[in-house]
């Protein structure tokens, strides 16, 4: 079987784009900090952070068609959309979808679960859960039984959305990029931790890759925690093992026991800081 490749309908320039031009898919599985890296992205190229102008110019595809509106940075004519598909689109809305570059974050898929389960309660976006078996009105209201149900059908099947083809189980869904990258293609994977521990770092390997020059984190970051600082909603609690807070220690060894080799090909093995061996990954 030929490898993927990210779908393009003109040849690479330097460092992956095109002369004038760079098409940059932002990928994640749901909840992983997609909106936290498109702020971040947005700040580097000097994109507003209201929302209609991250829309208009980092198009989320679920609320609008993406290369609509372009954005002119450091010479180059940026298009820049989000998604949270378990592959690179080639197309959209039956038209076709270029990208010269994919920028992919993960985080523990114990920390996706917590945070979907947030979304999708009364107080953010109650439809995103319309298939659950119970009604969440918060995390924090959640019984140990309720919360056993919700924890039971992501133990099963790696998502909280098992209909939902799209998006497949946060395993393979990370596994699709990080063969991508592992192959060459230009896509770069960032762990929402690393970018959480160490933000400078992992704010100048995103400016490095898409060949951005002269980028401040310090000023990065204050752009994009001002969209999306915590506000108990939409942007939680945006704190590395916040499953800890909520789950088991029994839960978490279950999970643990299952996805041990997923995880650790992941980085999350004994060591949350070590790196991910993303080149190895099997899931």
């Amino acid at each position: 079987m030929e490898p993927s490749r990210l779908p393009r309908k003109v040849p690479r320039g330097a460092k992956g784009c095109v002369v004038q031009e760079c098409r940059v898919g932002l990928y994640s599985f749901p909840k992983c900090g997609n909106t936290w890296l498109r702020a971040i992205v947005a700040a580097m190229v000097g994109i507003p952070q209201q929302r209609d102008d991250l829309q208009n110019y980092l198009t989320d595809i679920y609320q609008g068609v993406p290369y609509e509106h372009s954005w002119d940075f450091q010479g180059r004519r940026w298009y820049f959309y989000k998604a949270h598909h378990n592959r690179v689109l080639d197309r959209h809305e039956g038209r076709p979808l270029a990208t010269d570059k994919v920028i992919y974050i993960y985080r523990h898929p114990l920390d996706a679960f917590l945070s979907y389960l947030n979304f999708a309660s009364a107080k953010v976006a109650p439809q995103a859960g319309d298939r659950f078996p119970i009604a969440v009105t918060s995390v924090d209201e959640l019984s140990a039984e309720e919360m056993e149900v919700f924890f039971g059908i992501f133990l099963e099947h790696g998502t909280l959305l098992p209909h939902v083809e799209d998006y497949g189980s946060i395993f393979e869904h990370a596994r699709h990029f990080i063969d991508l990258a592992a192959g060459g293609e230009a896509v770069h994977v960032l762990r929402y931790e690393d970018l959480s521990r160490d933000f400078e770092t992992e704010a100048r390997r995103i400016a490095g890759f898409l060949g951005l020059d002269d980028i401040d984190p310090d000023r990065v970051f204050e752009a994009a925690e001002a969209r999306t600082r915590k506000n108990g909603r939409f942007f939680w609690k945006r704190k590395v093992e916040n499953y800890r807070n909520y789950l088991t220690d029994a839960q978490i060894a279950r999970f643990e026991a299952r996805y041990a080799p997923e995880l650790r090909r992941l980085g999350y093995g004994r060591d949350p800081a070590a790196p991910p061996q993303r080149a190895a990954i099997k899931v």
